[in-house]
């Protein structure tokens, strides 16, 4: 099965949204080449997830549209992006040398949610975990999985309240609009598994 012509669009607005995300730091690069890793790691590696997420509710009409399993697929996606956002906040502890930047900030509430992208990437690795553990807890791995729209949420937060880049009114309301979606998804796909035992 090959890929359809839909399939081709959602790759090329997938390639023009990472595309936005280089082109932004190109044209107002920060003085650190750290920097400038750091805001674009954050960036794609958000986009990426968030792509991930969004497609979840999608599984038999991502393998009719890519010709791949939706897994195969799914996980292209995810992966590339963890490993992005992982990236993110290792290139800031290398720059300031300081390993606390893995850490959760406690104070006051501007400062906690400033400083959300800390416990973000924590929440994407327990989601990571949950699929891991899928066999060993197959009641409760979606549970956990599922903490990666929570991590995405407190991702934004971050980036609008710190972020460079998001003070650009394009940047802003792309990767905001990207986040309403993905939460747009996660209904979407607990409504399409509630729906059969309702109809029952």
């Amino acid at each position: 099965m090959a890929t359809t012509r839909m399939g081709y669009l959602v790759l090329v607005s997938i390639a023009i949204l990472l595309l936005l995300s280089v082109v932004v730091v190109a044209i107002h690069p920060s003085l650190s080449i750290y920097t400038n890793g750091i805001r674009l790691a954050g960036l794609a590696g958000f986009s990426l997830l968030a792509i991930a997420a969004i497609m979840t509710p999608w599984v038999r009409e991502i393998h009719q549209t890519f010709g791949s399993s939706f897994l195969s697929i799914h996980h292209l996606f995810s992966i590339t992006g963890l490993i992005l956002i992982t990236l993110h906040p290792v290139l800031l502890a290398v720059r300031l040398m300081n390993a606390l930047v893995f850490l959760p900030r406690l104070g006051s509430l501007q400062v906690v949610l400033s400083n959300a992208g800390r416990p973000s990437l924590i929440l994407i690795y327990i989601a990571l975990a949950g699929v891991m553990l899928r066999r060993v807890m197959p009641g409760y791995w979606r549970f956990f999985h599922a903490l990666i729209w929570v991590a995405l949420l407190l991702g934004i937060v971050h980036g609008n309240l710190v972020g460079t880049d998001m003070k650009n009114p394009i940047v802003f309301v792309t990767f905001n609009s990207l986040m309403a979606v993905a939460l747009g998804a996660f209904l979407l796909k607990r409504f399409k598994r509630r729906a059969p035992s309702k109809s029952e």
